[in-house]
């Protein structure tokens, strides 16, 4: 018997071992009812409705709240939600609210839910302070006022982020409204204050750590669903049935396009794992989910079960190998050039995630999905291609003084190239591709070990500088698909933060000597502007592709699994649609259901 014919024996008795248990838990809710769409998340348990509480409110985001605005990359679209138009001026975005929306509860939605909201998220998570002022003209409109220091690209944040419009109905958290603005107006000052260079004075720091902390706990206690027996949502739908295996989600009435939705009810299974739901879809327990799955049982489908079918789009992320600046191995940038050439990205990329796309043979900071949008031809010629090569890395080496003794590479002072990679635990794909590289570079000679970061400690290890090597998110696009995000994440911000590479440093460029962190300052200036984007993409390009602060892996993708044999309406496969899914799959779904789109087989 092969292997492929016994793991596909394995996934059908784990999914009838799994139905098994979700028939006995379940009992007739397992039953499936029409106009029903059933999906797999997370929630936290018990479940308490509060977006500020443990675990906020899981996989239900989506379809709870609305952001002004849904935009789909695919096509530069924005297609209004909240709001039902916007103006944008120097400093200003005017945004003109749907009149007719409402909450689950038939309460109105106003200019005072979008004031009360950003100041509980200012207040709750210091952030956005970019915003710095909301005010309402009257009941359907408002007008943020943004600090100086905000890029461009945050108005586009303002439009698209669901936690902005409604997260705190006013209705709701009034109690905490007073305190909430007190706070976040704090907040924002101290963060001005150190945002000049300046240091705050004491006894304004004492101030709002004690605000800050008293509405912290008051809030985080909170639990609409026991207080109040429900909570009160903007979105098309409120969660109204929670147990640790199962999430229902029944359709809001008072949505504005209640009227067009034929989908009424959404199931979740908890995601247990990722064996549980490819073998939910197979069994066809849930109707969509993006899971990776083997690729034998992928290819098996048409078999196990004909009405699934299978889109992949780009997650707008890159899995990397990164380097901890602190450690002096990794300072001389002829090691890393060495590990590029050593490393079959394509190789690590089938063993971890077959359906990623590959990212070779460059490493210039830009999706490859995205490469032909943003780097010229000129550029491309102009930089080095890391494909696979031994003998180049060997050259690389011995020139840097390199030299390798018996089956060891030694580097210029004697000592061995030997370090650890850190890889997190839980993250199957990570680990697998973690093991690939470390093969790799053990046989080119180089002394390399694997590393588990436990569950629950990934952010410590990394923030805490207590790595040598690692695999991480590399650059990412998600939230706003510009390469700003991902220059800002390498040279400023989350990665910068965990490498600690000298982005301020000098670079020599064929256009002259530039700073990475200054080049990502000017291009979120020039954010809104494609063509002065462009010019400053072609010098951090060529920046990150020849001094390699990270290596990258592969290009995430979203394996997206859906079926037709219960529900239909699925968009085509090169429809714009699908571009929405990477950072919040759920969307697509919203937008299908309350677009009327997806409907129950009949």
């Amino acid at each position: 018997m092969s292997n492929r014919v016994k793991r596909l024996i394995a996934v059908l008795v784990l999914g009838i071992f799994f139905i098994g248990l979700m028939g006995i838990s379940l009992g007739a809710s397992s039953t499936s009812s029409a106009g029903e769409l059933r999906l797999a998340t997370d929630w936290p348990y018990p479940f308490h409705g509060n977006p500020f509480g443990a675990g906020a409110v899981g996989g239900a985001w989506w379809f709870v709240y609305e952001p002004f605005a849904y935009y789909i990359p695919q096509s530069d679209e924005y297609i209004p939600r909240l709001a039902e138009s916007w103006k944008i001026e120097k400093g200003k975005v005017t945004v003109t609210l749907r009149k007719n929306a409402k909450f689950s509860d038939g309460k109105p939605f106003t200019a005072k839910d979008v004031i009360n909201s950003v100041n509980f998220i200012q207040a709750m998570w210091q952030w956005p302070y970019e915003i710095e002022n909301v005010t309402a003209p009257n009941d359907y409109t408002v007008v943020f006022t943004l600090s100086k220091d905000a890029p461009q690209s945050f108005v586009h944040t303002i439009l698209t982020d669901a936690a902005i419009p409604a997260l705190a109905p006013y209705h709701v958290y009034s109690k905490w409204a007073n305190l909430a603005k007190e706070v976040a107006e704090l907040g924002k000052k101290i963060f001005a204050i150190s945002s000049s260079g300046k240091t705050p004075d004491a006894q304004l720091k004492s101030t709002y750590d004690k605000k800050a902390d008293d509405l912290r706990k008051q809030v985080n206690a909170f639990s609409p669903f026991k207080t109040l027996k429900r909570m009160p949502v903007i979105g098309s739908f409120e969660p109204t049935k929670i147990t640790q295996s199962e999430m229902v989600l029944t359709a809001n009435k008072y949505h504005w396009l209640y009227p067009k939705m034929k989908i009424n009810r959404i199931t979740f299974r908890r995601w247990s794992s990722n064996e549980f739901v490819w073998a939910s879809l197979i069994s066809g327990e849930i109707y969509a989910a993006h899971p990776n799955m083997p690729k034998d049982v992928v290819e098996q489908l048409t078999i196990l079960n004909p009405s699934l079918k299978v889109k992949t789009t780009t997650d707008l992320s890159e899995i990397a190998l990164v380097f901890n600046y602190q450690k002096p191995l990794f300072k001389d940038v002829n090691l890393r050039k060495a590990i590029a050439y050593v490393l079959d990205k394509s190789k690590v990329r089938d063993v971890a995630v077959w359906q990623a796309s590959t990212c070779s043979p460059y490493a210039h900071g830009i999706l490859k999905s995205m490469e032909s949008k943003w780097i010229s031809k000129d550029t491309l010629s102009k930089l080095t291609k890391y494909a696979t090569n031994a003998k180049m890395a060997e050259e690389v080496l011995k020139k840097a003084g390199y030299k390798k003794v018996g089956t060891t590479w030694q580097q210029p002072n004697g000592q061995p190239v030997a370090f650890t990679l850190s890889v997190y635990g839980p993250h199957s794909d990570w680990v697998l591709a973690a093991r690939e590289v470390v093969q790799q570079l053990n046989n080119f000679g180089f002394k390399v070990e694997m590393k588990l970061i436990p569950d629950g400690m990934r952010d410590q290890v990394m923030k805490s500088g207590d790595y040598e090597a690692a695999i991480e998110f590399g650059v990412t696009w998600q939230g706003y698909p510009h390469p700003y995000n991902g220059y800002m994440r390498l040279y400023e911000a989350d990665l910068y933060n965990i490498t600690k590479f000298p982005s301020k440093d000098k670079y020599s460029t064929p256009w002259g000597k530039f700073s990475p962190y200054d080049l990502t300052e000017q291009l979120r200036d020039v954010a809104q502007d494609k063509k002065k984007s462009i010019d400053v993409v072609q010098k951090l390009a060529y920046i990150t592709n020849e001094y390699l602060p990270i290596i990258p892996l592969f290009e995430k993708v979203l394996p997206i699994y859906y079926s037709d044999k219960k529900v239909t309406g699925w968009p085509a496969k090169d429809d714009p649609i699908w571009s929405l899914a990477p950072g919040g799959i759920e969307r697509v779904y919203n937008l299908l259901i309350t677009t009327g789109k997806l409907a129950p087989k009949k």
